[in-house]
């Protein structure tokens, strides 16, 4: 399989910024369909492709790190104040012209965390590669979109938006060759149970984005249309790989 697919992580993250530098407003209305578009989708790869790979064998401890993963996404929100899931509120306790490191160094711990998995996947030729790629791409958009609109309402610089892009557009990619260099020498398990730890942190993101985002938990007609289109393209692509 050709390293090539592993270079188009930064994508995502980094046509997200580009968009919310440019024009953060002119973007934000179509963000939420698009948000209910993504979620969508990695529900759908969630349970379509990712935990049938992964549980093919029953584990206990697996299972364990779906929960772990799913708890620790929430942990993460405690810093990165549910960005990843599509959160744009620029809040009172941030001072202007002062980088969130928090909320930069969750986001950027969240994506690391995404890409990870995908190396090993990456080596094994697994069928879940592509599916998982394409989620973490679609994901990193509207996420990345949120966390450089929110640092551009505190007003930072263009020069340091640009920089905490590249470094966030990075994380993935990061994260993905770093468990191709460790395939090597670590067993198969581990990256098994790595992967259920995100398909944990997958399910609290997809469901709240789904959820929480809808005015009183109720779906209008053009994101009930976005979650569909959501999931079936996660079924198709399901499909095609012959699962």
């Amino acid at each position: 399989m050709s390293s090539f697919w592993l270079l188009l992580l930064p994508i995502g993250p980094l046509f997200g910024s580009y968009l919310a530098i440019k024009s953060s407003k002119k973007y934000q209305n179509q963000l939420n369909w698009f948000l209910a578009f993504a979620g969508a989708y990695l529900l759908g790869i969630t349970m379509l492709n990712l935990i049938p790979e992964v549980f093919q064998v029953f584990d206990f401890y697996k299972g364990l790190l779906v929960l772990g993963g799913f708890f620790f996404q929430i942990f993460l929100e405690k810093y990165s104040e549910g960005i990843e899931h599509g959160h744009m509120h620029v809040h009172h306790h941030l001072k202007s012209k002062v980088i969130p490191i928090g909320i930069v160094a969750s986001m950027s711990l969240h994506s690391f965390t995404e890409g990870f998995p995908l190396g090993a996947l990456w080596q094994t030729s697994s069928s879940s590669f592509y599916s998982l790629l394409f989620g973490i791409i679609l994901h990193e958009i509207p996420a990345a979109f949120a966390l450089i609109s929110i640092l551009k309402g505190i007003n930072l610089s263009n020069f340091s938006l640009r920089n905490i892009s590249l470094i966030y557009g990075s994380m993935a990619l990061i994260g993905a060759s770093l468990s191709v260099y460790l395939r090597t020498s670590i067993q198969e398990e581990f990256f098994d149970y790595f992967m259920a730890f995100v398909i944990g942190t997958f399910l609290h993101i997809s469901t709240t984005i789904l959820f929480e985002n809808s005015e009183q938990h109720h779906f209008n007609k053009s994101k009930l249309s976005a979650v569909l289109i959501g999931i079936g393209l996660a079924a198709l692509i399901s499909i095609s790989l012959g699962h």
